[in-house]
């Protein structure tokens, strides 16, 4: 079994308490055998982790999160920048620009409430061409990643886990759990939608 978080968000992207120098030991923590950086709307953010990957010999993935027009979606295999994909466009547009790049599109807690109401809700049911369905988000109430999950069996794709750490103690209290070893971006979008992985909410260590 080889288990990655696969949504983290770091100081880089300007809205997490993460160090970059201290998420590989906060993932070995947690009993992570590897992790996805995930910062919102740039894959550039992220370049540091390659060095970091690196030094200290750990699988650290980049990846994005997009905000579409009806919510969020995690963006794995393709690197992205405001430049590739504005903020704000139809999330189906965005999920086909990833899908003709060879890219997996994973909608980001669907059905998290927020100030301004529900984010994607049922229309997650009409996208096509999705990976996965985040069903099992470290971050948001467990009844909202049950109508994630609900929605993932019946449009028949596979759920992902992830923290959506914004801070040290929540790295790897979820996460995905892989058949075999996914240790750079291509890997991990081709495992995406082959499927033959499941989501797990991990206990606090």
């Amino acid at each position: 079994m080889f288990i990655i978080d696969l949504h983290i968000h770091t100081s880089l992207g300007g809205d997490s308490d993460i160090r970059p120098e201290e998420l590989v030991a906060c993932a070995r923590r947690a009993g992570m055998d590897g992790i996805c950086v995930t910062e919102h709307h740039s894959w550039d953010l992220s370049r540091p982790f390659d060095r970091i990957a690196e030094e200290e010999n750990f699988p650290i993935i980049r990846g994005l999160e997009y905000r579409a027009a009806e919510g969020h979606l995690l963006i794995y295999g393709v690197p992205a920048g405001r430049g590739d994909l504005p903020p704000g466009l139809p999330m189906q547009t965005a999920v086909d620009w990833v899908n003709r790049r060879g890219g997996a599109a994973v909608p980001a807690h669907p059905y998290q409430r927020t100030y301004s109401g529900t984010a994607l809700g049922d229309a997650l049911l009409q996208l096509t061409g999705i990976a996965a369905i985040e069903t099992h988000n470290g971050s948001i109430r467990p009844e909202e990643n049950e109508l994630a999950c609900k929605a993932a069996r019946s449009m028949g794709v596979n759920g992902i886990g992830g923290s959506d750490a914004h801070g040290a103690e929540a790295v790897g209290n979820a996460c995905t759990c892989f058949s075999h070893p996914v240790t750079n971006a291509k890997q991990l979008a081709e495992a995406l939608k082959a499927g033959g992985y499941r989501p797990e909410i991990q206990p606090p260590v």
